[in-house]
This record gives C-alpha cells, structure tokens and sequence, in this order.
C-alpha cells in the first residue's frame, strides 16, 4: 500500500515536470516568433528580396559578358598582329634565300649543262706555239661570261662556286679561281636552261679563237646538256667595304 502511493506521486510530479516543460517550450516560440516579425520591416516582403538577389546576378552576369567581349576582342587583336608578324617572317625569309642563292652561299640543284676544257694531247709542233696546246684562264673567262649572258643562275668551275666578287686569273702556269688553285681538266657545271645554253655555246659566232684551237691544236672542249646538276656553295670570303656620304 506504502509502494502504490510512492508510485503515484512520482507520476504526478512527472506530469508536472512535463506541463511545465511544454509551457515554457510554448512561451518561448511565442517570444522568438514575436521578435522575428519586429525585425522585418512593415513595407518588405519575401519576394522583393528575391528580385532584387536576380537584379543583382543580372549585373553581375553582364559585367562578365562584357568583360568576356573584351577579351575575345584582344584576343582577336592578338592572333591578327601574329598572323601579320608570320606574314612578315615569311617574306623576310623568302627575301634571305633568294639573297642568299644570288649570293651563292647556298647549293643550288637544277639542270643546265656540263663542260669540260682541257689541255691537248697533241704534242706541240716544231716552231708552233705551246700556249696554243693548253687552257688559259681567259678560255674560262670567255665560256663563263657567254653563260651568264645566256642566262645561267649559276656556275662552278671544279666546285669552286662563282659570285660577284669571284676572279679566274692566272699566276705563272697555275689558274686561280676564288683564290684556289686548279688544276685541267676544268669542268664548268651551269644551272639553267639547258636548251639554250648549249645552243649559245654552239654557236659558232662565239667563242671562235677557242673553237679553233680546239679544231687545230686538239684544246678539248665538251659540252653536254644535263637533267640535274648540283652546285656547291662559295665557301670564300667576302671583301667588305664601308662607305660614306660624299661633299
């Protein structure tokens, strides 16, 4: 009978517990309610903030569509200045190269015609002339100025490229090319079209002391068209010279 009421105060004092607890719980809802709606002004609403969190995406997203424009744009600008400087560059090089083959400092290929000068083997003749037996470096002057006026784009005399400043010259028995000694049989390699310097060299309006040392001495004299040629590069120095203004 003791235990029987121990339990039932003990259940009344939980229910006590209990409804006050969820009187507090309800007296505090009601007071954080009330200052949440204090804090909000009377004239804003839920949907105003809305629109004006969009309004401001808006200006963001067209400063960065600005911004992105602007930048295409240099970027355009850019590949327009790199294409131009390419272009240059280009021609710059295309430049360099034809300056350099007229230079002769770089080989050339291509097809033309292949002569070849040699002393006689014909034993000289009593009271003859022996220089008439041999090569002198004016033959090769006469053959190389004919091809060139014929139109050769370039020459080689025994790999010895020839240029503006080249000289054929002859000291004592020895010919001089480029400052090299050479020796016969002399082949004179010429690029260019083949047809027409073969047929100016077989003119017999050139060359004609040549041609008749060939024909009484025995001067060999061999000209022959060629498909493909290869010439090497002048591998000489050049003369530099300064110059300036006049009175």
């Amino acid at each position: 009978m003791h235990a029987m009421k121990n339990d039932r105060a003990s259940l009344g004092t939980s229910v006590i517990f209990l409804l006050v607890g969820v009187t507090l719980g309800l007296l505090i809802s009601a007071t954080w309610r009330s200052q949440a709606n204090a804090s909000i002004p009377l004239d804003s609403s839920p949907g105003e903030a809305v629109w004006e969190g969009i309004r401001r995406l808006e200006v963001e997203q067209s400063e960065l569509k600005s911004n992105l424009a602007d930048l295409r744009r240099q970027l355009a600008t850019r590949q327009q200045e790199v294409s131009a400087s390419t272009d240059r560059l280009r021609a710059l090089n295309d430049e360099l190269s034809r300056q350099q083959l007229m230079a002769g400092l770089i080989p050339l290929q291509g097809p033309g015609i292949l002569v070849t000068l040699d002393d006689s083997e014909i034993s000289a003749q009593p009271k003859s002339d022996p220089n008439a037996y041999i090569v002198h470096e004016y033959d090769l002057r006469d053959v190389v100025n004919l091809l060139w006026m014929a139109g050769a784009e370039a020459i080689a005399i025994n790999d010895e490229r020839l240029v503006s400043n080249s000289s054929i010259y002859c000291v004592g028995s020895t010919v001089l090319v480029n400052d090299t000694r050479l020796s016969p049989p002399y082949v004179i390699r010429a690029v260019g079209h083949s047809r027409v310097l073969l047929d100016t060299l077989r003119n017999p309006s050139y060359l004609p002391e040549l041609k008749e040392k060939q024909r009484l001495y025995g001067i060999r004299f061999d000209v022959r068209a060629m498909a493909n040629l290869t010439l090497p590069a002048y591998s000489g120095s050049f003369a530099i010279r300064y110059a300036w203004p006049g009175e």
